[in-house]
């Protein structure tokens, strides 16, 4: 029975840690990340975050609206290497990649008509610690 409560005790210890170390990534993220996510954007209320290992990349999917002007912005919190954030619309064509703008951290543009994008989240380098990435998507009213 001692046995039991122990091992309660510490389960529940470290999953109250595992909850805390997350909550304190995603803070330390939108720290970083509101750095450039000025305030005449208005967040789409999404909360983009992911853990990203090596030669792995992350896809995340969201609506663009049309005539809406929208700002993406990517932050990580990797020690060594480019953060690269690409967007394709949903059959892969290219919209865009910060990998031809010197690894810009954000973008701002606009689309004619409503898309559903993909965005891709990877790094460009072979010797990178595993982090988190987030992306603050926002628009112009």
């Amino acid at each position: 029975m001692k046995t039991k409560v122990f091992f309660y005790i510490v389960l529940v210890t470290t999953l109250s840690f595992t909850a805390k170390s997350a909550k304190s990534q995603v803070d330390q993220l939108q720290n970083i990340c509101s750095l450039y996510f000025s305030p005449e954007y208005i967040s789409d209320g999404q909360e983009y975050f992911a853990s990203l290992k090596p030669d792995q990349k992350v896809e995340f999917r969201t609506t663009f609206y049309g005539d809406n002007t929208y700002r993406i912005v990517a932050c990580t919190n990797l020690k060594k290497g480019d953060l690269v954030f690409t967007v394709f619309d949903t059959e892969k064509n290219l919209l865009f990649t910060n990998a031809s703008y010197n690894y810009s951290q954000y973008w701002d543009f606009k689309f004619a008509s409503s898309i559903t994008c993909i965005i891709q989240v990877d790094v460009k380098n072979t010797k990178f610690t595993p982090g988190y990435v987030m992306l603050l998507i926002g628009y112009k009213p």
